[in-house]
């Protein structure tokens, strides 16, 4: 074909007729070229050739708009617009060489115009392309996303469902358990309270029988002493004690006779376990404790016939999860069954509130193992059990610093404590709490020391426990009777000494357990109990009675402040010496005033210096040092304080 050069806009452009004409010419150099830009459009007639072209162009590009739409596989898209576009272009290349011919501007700048039009549809083509291979990249990603998302959730799913079954199933199982476990712990406080009512009725058949005795023979020698006969008095006093009286009912039977019977066999009973009681104290050097101050009642305090009953009872106890499967007999098991949810959907976990649920299902595992709980016989630590070292961490992440302080069950322990140890601690304090007992007294401080560690302040059993302690207490001292009978009485009535040096011995055990609170008790309560309703209500009274006898009067009064040591007297108490002290050593004082008149009567040296080291050594315990240095003087004791 001959070569015709193209006019466009008025002039003659042989860089392009030139391009055009040189089939080697690609289709991105044409698209490029700069000459094509810049230039007037004019619209091509109908029947023009490049009118066809553009139409097949159209077609070309609604073919491959619906194969966007319809095909599954980008890449195979991509690479049908690529040949689509390569074929367009090349029939536009050809369309142009036949129109060569036509040297015609409007011909001219047509075609100018379709290959602007061309390179602007390629571009929005490549756009369209790239954007549906990023929502397809995308597509697929959420449809890997929702497929594993799909799987996770028919996992969790089958999770539950078997949970849900587990939890219906061991409700049922501990409902139907729980009056097995509750008639066990009925028994069990029955064995309790038997075991302490043996105690307790024992020594207030004791106290009577030799209160009995002895006030009688008190009574009558103090008649006899009033009527001014010394020796009339005694005699009175031994026959009157001696013996009970025989009367004779309707039917010719002495009615005393069972209890004089009963007197004697419970003296002897008395009189075994005093022996025991001094072998015990000789063997531990004690020997400055007054009779009464060690109770001859604990060791009595398991009978052989309690040890049976109770391990009848906690083998029993074993048995009642024996008829079910492990993973639901043993906590362990159960504990990770729970644990194990809470881990693996802790949302599931939190929104089904289940940790308000863990309480009511661990608690019957938890009870059967407190049966073997003696709060007040035996020393046994929570971190000792079985049932705390499994729940102590339950539910905790692994790794600490993702601890939540919000996690309820952090109060799993605590909770547990105070729905089923504390409701035990407190019947044992209600009904088998020997306030005399130095050993029992000092495990339910313990005991109580322990819950309060677990237990928040405002919890209204914990206050309903320690107000029982304060009323039993309370009750011990008000029902505590101290002798102040006279020396000249006691003197005339045999075993009336001893009888009042046991009462005393016992108000001053009394004393020192009240003392033991210390932790637990306000002390505003602990001085109301302890200095003004005890020592100066009941010991102070006796002691003063007993101040002729110097030697008597400053060994008790040494066993006093011992009792008082470490919350108002000794070296580890600072601060200022509590008022209600006072009176004691006033006591202390007048004791020395005493000391002082035998010295100056002219007692040995040896005998007084002794008594009034002694008696420094008490004033130094109460904080009188400057009363303490003027003994010293007077007796001339060369002694540091």
């Amino acid at each position: 074909m001959q070569a015709t050069e193209l006019t466009i806009g008025g002039g003659q452009h042989p860089s392009l007729n030139q391009s055009i004409l040189d089939s080697n010419t690609t289709v991105e150099q044409l698209l490029s070229n700069e000459a094509l830009s810049g230039h007037n459009m004019h619209v091509l007639t109908n029947d023009s050739p490049l009118d066809n072209l553009l139409r097949r162009h159209q077609v070309v590009g609604r073919s491959h708009r619906e194969s966007v739409i319809t095909t599954g596989n980008h890449t195979t898209l991509l690479a049908e617009h690529r040949r689509n576009s390569r074929k367009m272009l090349n029939n536009l290349i050809n369309v142009v060489k036949e129109m060569i011919g036509y040297n015609s501007p409007a011909i001219h700048n047509s075609i100018v115009n379709l290959c602007l039009l061309a390179k602007e549809s390629h571009g929005r083509t490549v756009s369209s392309i790239t954007r549906t291979d990023e929502n397809l990249s995308a597509s697929l990603s959420n449809i890997t996303t929702l497929e594993k998302s799909l799987s996770a959730a028919g996992e969790k799913f089958i999770f539950m469902q078997k949970l849900r079954d587990f939890v219906s199933v061991i409700s049922d199982f501990l409902q139907h358990k729980a009056p097995f476990i509750e008639e066990l712990e009925d028994q069990m406080r029955t064995l309790h309270e038997e075991r302490a009512s043996a105690i307790l009725e024992r020594r207030a058949a004791d106290n009577a029988d030799e209160m009995a005795e002895i006030e009688a023979g008190v009574s009558a020698a103090m008649s006899a002493l009033n009527k001014g006969g010394g020796g009339a008095a005694t005699v009175t006093g031994t026959a009157i004690q001696s013996n009970l009286p025989v009367q004779i009912d309707e039917f010719g039977r002495d009615v005393n006779l069972k209890r004089r019977i009963d007197m004697a066999r419970r003296a002897e009973a008395r009189k075994r376990r005093k022996a025991k009681s001094e072998s015990r104290r000789l063997a531990s050097d004690r020997d400055n404790r007054v009779e009464g101050e060690s109770s001859t009642d604990e060791s009595d305090s398991e009978s052989t016939s309690y040890r049976s009953n109770r391990d009848l009872l906690l083998q029993t106890a074993e048995q009642v999860f024996s008829d079910a499967a492990e993973e639901y007999s043993r906590l362990s098991v159960v504990k990770e069954r729970f644990e194990c949810c809470k881990e693996l959907y802790s949302s599931g976990y939190r929104d089904a509130f289940m940790s308000m649920s863990m309480p009511a299902i661990f608690s019957p595992y938890v009870r059967l193992e407190l049966l073997k709980w003696d709060p007040l016989y035996e020393d046994a630590d929570f971190n000792n059990m079985e049932w705390h070292s499994l729940l102590f961490n339950y539910g905790l992440p692994k790794d600490e610093s993702d601890y939540n302080t919000n996690d309820a069950d952090g109060n799993l322990i605590p909770e547990l404590v105070e729905k089923v140890a504390l409701p035990i601690l407190h019947h044992q304090v209600a009904q088998c709490w020997d306030m005399l007992s130095s050993k029992g007294t000092r495990k339910a401080v313990i005991a109580t020391d322990m819950v309060i560690n677990y237990v928040s302040a405002s919890s209204k059993a914990l206050r309903e426990l320690l107000a029982l302690i304060h009323t039993r207490l309370a009750d011990a001292i008000a029902n505590l009777v101290v002798p102040t009978w006279a020396p000249h009485v006691t003197k005339t009535v045999p075993n009336a000494a001893r009888v009042a040096a046991y009462r005393f011995g016992t108000a001053v055990r009394l004393l020192k357990n009240t003392c033991m609170w210390k932790d637990i008790l306000a002390l505003p309560v602990l001085e109301r109990l302890a200095l003004d309703e005890l020592l100066s209500g009941k010991i102070l009274p006796h002691v003063r009675s007993i101040t002729p006898n110097v030697h008597d009067a400053i060994t008790r009064t040494e066993r006093i402040i011992a009792s008082l040591s470490g919350v108002w007297t000794g070296s580890g108490v600072t601060g200022q010496r509590s008022p209600k002290l006072q009176p004691l050593v006033d006591y202390v004082l007048l004791i020395g005033r005493m000391l002082e008149k035998k010295h100056a009567a002219g007692v040995s040296e040896s005998d007084t210096s002794g008594l009034a080291r002694r008696l420094k050594k008490m004033l130094v315990e109460l904080n009188e040092y400057d009363k303490a240095q003027t003994i010293s003087k007077t007796f001339q004791l060369r002694e540091a304080i």
